[in-house]
């Protein structure tokens, strides 16, 4: 049964007389799961350091867009990120680790930071977006990684594992082993 009303003998993708062009069909359709593209507003401008997005031409298969990394810049390096690891340390004696688990817990979901990286103004975000990480990030960057994984490496390779995550931070990423798995990037909070 055809339904388009178009004849039953005529082809449907069929160009029209005096233009060039040839009508193509319907657009793919998007895999589940896949929202419409992003509208892009005209006079958008890109904030300073980031680069402005990459709308590609509309064309048949999925597509890409070009994703905007945090700058280097507003990264935080390895004197900060230290200052903020003895900071923990300290606050884990003085509540005697309770009350830093619980206060974690809290900053976590709230903040995106431990609690010496909240009292510094420190928060971790995605590296490729500049999003604040989730309570459920954290527990995967902080927890699964940073514990578990981290002292499963660090053990077999004889703390091995554990220099390379400590001195990765000097380099021009300013990011951990942990960091790298993750994802993250640790900035100052502008807000």
């Amino acid at each position: 049964m055809n339904m388009d009303k178009t004849p039953v003998g005529a082809p449907a993708d069929t160009a029209t007389e005096g233009t060039t062009e040839a009508t193509t069909g319907p657009a793919p359709t998007q895999a589940p799961g896949f929202g419409p593209a992003p509208v892009v507003p005209a006079g958008y401008a890109a904030p300073a350091g980031y680069a402005a997005p990459v709308v590609p031409a509309p064309g048949p298969g999925y597509v890409v867009y070009v994703t905007q990394t945090v700058p280097k810049e507003l990264r935080v390096g390895a004197g900060a990120r230290f200052g903020a690891y003895l900071l923990n340390l300290l606050l884990i004696v003085v509540t005697l680790g309770i009350g830093w688990l619980v206060w974690a817990m809290v900053t976590w979901s709230t903040d995106a930071a431990n609690p010496a990286q909240k009292i510094m103004g420190l928060t971790i975000v995605k590296k490729d977006t500049g999003v604040r990480l989730t309570w459920g990030d954290m527990f995967v960057r902080n927890f699964l990684l940073a514990g578990v994984v981290m002292g499963f490496l660090s053990g077999i390779t004889l703390t091995i594992a554990a220099w390379v995550n400590l001195f990765k931070i000097f380099g021009s990423e300013k990011q951990s082993l942990v960091d790298s798995m993750a994802g993250s990037v640790v900035v100052r909070r502008t807000v």
